[in-house]
């Protein structure tokens, strides 16, 4: 990027982080801190170049300081911090560098002879070297264990082969998991293979079209979308993000030009995904999928989503029996129809409450009202809420009053599906008051303590004690407190009693919680007990991390280099703290 003088100290030009014509991103020399006035983002050369290169905060601060020549005065780790510092690497590296190797080997595998009807399909499909070279294309030959064998022989154990995924295990043995397919790697923004989608290639096996990768350390099919380390750049520029459903789709936007396209993990969009592209795409997010009434469904589910996330969604639809693929290529203006397509979509809620004009009868417009009015109860802008609700009235032939009714009842159904309720002990008299609501509490703090008043055995145990000292809500922190005092006491936990001891708002929610048998009823306690704890740690982990980012960057701007060099130290050692309890976690 380039930047121009704009005062003494100053200087200004494009933002690298969103698409505009005006120059609003400013550097600040003798303060050493960027800000765009556009889009908002802000920070030190480091946080640029985390934000620029997706580079984790470490990698960034030791190459910089390398370059300086400046040495690093980090605190010795303890023995335990080496040792999780020592896993933590040896184990994602050694996870990371075995997808590596099965991507290439598979990139080796498509050039071969034996990838030769693999190499027809792609070509097939209009996706030149380009292309397939930044997604890595590749080839699983047929044979059981070809993949197998050559990770053995690069030295990685069989045991992270089948926690990646790679391979599968029956009464015969091991197997290569993905065989005759297609194979596209998922890669994340750091650019590094996650894990992969495989495209069957002989159409008559008993097989599935499409499979992915199964849940891994590394591989989370909710969080992940195919293709998004190749469109990042383009959707930062444009501001916009375009989700296709499949991953050929997104190869053959892309071949097309149109980088900003990524697709779901043949799944239905989740709201992870959402927020993601959220945070990416500083304009709209459009959703473009096929036009058959599979496509029309999936589209229609993913409205819910946008709404939760409060991300600004679009819905373009394709003409019936037409995808992403067909589209481009079409016709000689394939790429600039479908921009056209992607620059008219309407604002999902629009489109939403235009299909349900559809509906003519009487019981159709009210089931429709209902429908609707369940989904904008949730819009979080008051006045966006109220100008829809208005045209939800125009549309159905209603007066704003129905609707406005429509929408009080459907807050008040979302309040009581909300709010969990205490089932009466048999026998028991009747309330005669109303209801008390349920406070709402920390989901991992009060699953920690339903797990142990469920389990007091575990009270005992040291993680039981130190997860207690990390919870952060008074009343969660006053009913483990009692809890123990109870154990201490009489070995036991009288539950009517360590529940009256709490204020009647949050009696509602840990007795709810405690009936709630997916909370108190764990498969083995020992080991959700270590999990809960783990997390508790990390987020004060996260907490400690974002105060010390807060203390340098008064630091920095009031001059104060020595503290401003202490806390970057801190900061490292957080973030090795954190690695060491990311491992920990992902043990069984």
């Amino acid at each position: 990027m380039e930047l121009k003088r704009a005062g003494t100290g100053s200087w200004k030009g494009l933002c690298p982080f969103h698409s505009e014509k005006t120059p609003s991103f400013t550097v600040h020399e003798p303060r050493q801190f960027f800000h765009c006035f556009g889009c908002d983002e802000k920070g030190d050369v480091i946080s640029f170049l985390v934000k620029v290169e997706q580079r984790p905060f470490m990698d960034v601060l030791t190459d910089l300081a390398t370059a300086a020549g400046v040495d690093l005065e980090i605190r010795p780790l303890t023995p335990a911090e080496r040792r999780a510092r020592h896993e933590a690497e040896s184990e994602r590296d050694r996870m990371f560098r075995a997808l590596d190797l099965a991507a290439s080997y598979f990139e080796q595998q498509y050039l071969s002879p034996a990838g030769a009807a693999a190499r027809a399909y792609v070509e097939g499909r209009g996706i030149g070297q380009e292309v397939r070279d930044r997604f890595r294309v590749g080839y699983a030959p047929s044979r059981w264990d070809g993949l197998s064998s050559y990770l053995a022989d690069q030295k990685i154990p069989a045991s992270v082969l089948e926690q990646l995924g790679l391979v599968g295990v029956n009464e015969r043995g091991r197997y290569d998991f993905f065989r005759d397919r297609v194979m596209l790697p998922v890669i994340d923004r750091q650019k590094r293979v996650i894990g992969f989608g495989g495209r069957l290639l002989d159409p008559e096996a008993k097989d599935r079209k499409y499979v992915n990768s199964p849940e891994s350390p590394l591989f989370h099919k909710k969080e992940s979308l195919y293709g998004l380390h190749a469109a990042l750049d383009a959707i930062r520029r444009s501001g916009t993000a375009i989700v296709v459903e499949g991953n050929f789709d997104v190869l053959a936007l892309h071949q097309a030009g149109i980088e900003e396209a990524v697709a779901p993990m043949g799944t239905a969009l989740t709201v992870e995904q959402v927020t993601e592209l959220g945070r990416l795409a500083s304009k709209t997010v459009t959703v473009v999928f096929d036009g058959d009434a599979a496509g029309q469904r999936a589209g229609q589910k993913a409205i819910p989503l946008f709404v939760d996330a409060d991300v600004d969604g679009r819905v373009a639809r394709l003409p019936a029996g037409v995808d992403p693929d067909d589209f481009v290529r079409g016709a000689a203006d394939g790429p600039a129809a479908f921009r056209r397509l992607v620059e008219g979509a309407r604002p999902m809620l629009d489109q939403f409450i235009q299909d349900a004009a559809e509906e003519s009868s009487i019981p159709g417009k009210i089931a429709t009202l209902e429908r609707v009015a369940e989904l904008l109860v949730r819009v979080r802008n008051q006045t966006k809420r109220e100008l829809y609700a208005g045209q939800l009235a125009s549309v159905l032939g209603m007066t704003p009053q129905q609707v406005t009714r429509a929408l009080r009842e459907a807050a008040a159904q979302a309040a009581r599906v909300n709010r969990p309720s205490m089932q009466a002990d048999a026998g028991a008299p009747a309330a005669a008051s109303a209801p008390v609501a349920a406070a709402h509490l920390p989901s991992e703090e009060l699953h920690l303590l339903v797990l142990l008043v469920s389990h007091p055995e575990l009270m005992g145990n040291p993680e039981a004690a130190r997860a207690g000292q990390l919870l952060v809500d008074p009343s969660l922190r006053r009913a483990f407190r009692v809890a123990s005092e109870q154990i201490a006491a009489d070995q036991r936990i009288d539950v009517p009693a360590w529940l009256e001891s709490a204020s009647p708002e949050v009696r509602a929610t840990l007795a709810a919680a405690m009936m709630d048998r997916g909370i108190s009823s764990a498969p083995d306690p020992s080991a959700q007990l270590r999990k809960l704890a783990i997390k508790l740690e990390t987020m004060r982990v996260d907490a400690e991390m974002t105060e010390n980012e807060r203390m340098l960057r008064e630091a920095r701007t009031r001059g104060d280099e020595a503290t401003a060099r202490a806390l970057l130290v801190r900061g490292i050692e957080l973030q090795q703290t954190k690695k060491g309890l990311q491992t920990a976690s992902q043990r069984p």
